[in-house]
């Protein structure tokens, strides 16, 4: 059981890792739309507030959940898929 614990926890990594960059970039590409270039340096510097902040902005203006549906349900998966692999594990 300790395997199949272990790959979970890894899965629950990928999705972490995967969803947090697709949902990363893709709220760059938002503020590049509405800032420009300068919107991007700015937003690196302030990398929570663009993935927190950016997708509800794309919802509510524009219309478009999907940024949204993205950040948030990848992190929800990821940290499902995690606990459940530390459970199975035992810690």
């Amino acid at each position: 059981m300790r395997v199949i614990g272990n790959l979970i926890v890894i899965a629950g990594y990928i999705v972490f890792i995967v969803f947090g960059l697709w949902g990363f970039f893709l709220c760059l590409g938002i503020i590049s739309k509405i800032y420009g270039s300068w919107g991007i340096v700015a937003a690196l510097f302030l990398t929570p507030v663009t993935f927190v902040g950016t997708p509800l902005y794309a919802g509510v203006k524009w219309g478009n959940w999907f940024p949204l549906f993205l950040n948030y349900g990848g992190s929800i998966a990821a940290i499902i898929l995690t606990s459940i692999g530390n459970t199975i594990r035992g810690k």
